[in-house]
């Protein structure tokens, strides 16, 4: 597991970039509504880690963070909600998004 210390902007930003990445379509809006969640400073930093990793070293990133980040139920729904939101800006929710979304729900 990489050895990366984000603050919640940063973190955000790579879940949230996992989350676009599940259907294997990053679109142009997806990147935007990313935006609205952390500056442009913090995606040119994150981006390139997140590319670099597989899909299961970025989810075990993600869930390295659970103390951090969302130890209780309310902070886990807030996260789970921005990756809902992340989900549904093309338009879709497709299975592999629901399935990832069931997952989390269980893992998190």
């Amino acid at each position: 597991m990489n050895e990366f210390t984000w603050n919640y902007e940063e973190f955000v930003c790579f879940t949230l970039l996992y989350a676009s990445h599940v259907d294997i379509e990053f679109t142009e809006d997806e990147r935007k509504r990313i935006m609205t969640k952390c500056s442009e400073e913090t995606y040119q930093k994150i981006w390139p880690i997140f590319d670099a990793m597989s899909d299961f070293a970025a989810l075990e990133e993600i869930l390295k963070y659970k103390p951090v980040y969302y130890p209780t139920e309310a902070q886990k729904r807030e996260l789970l909600n921005k990756i809902k939101g992340q989900f549904f800006v093309d338009g879709e929710y497709t299975a592999m998004e629901r399935e990832l979304f069931h997952f989390l729900e269980k893992t998190m």
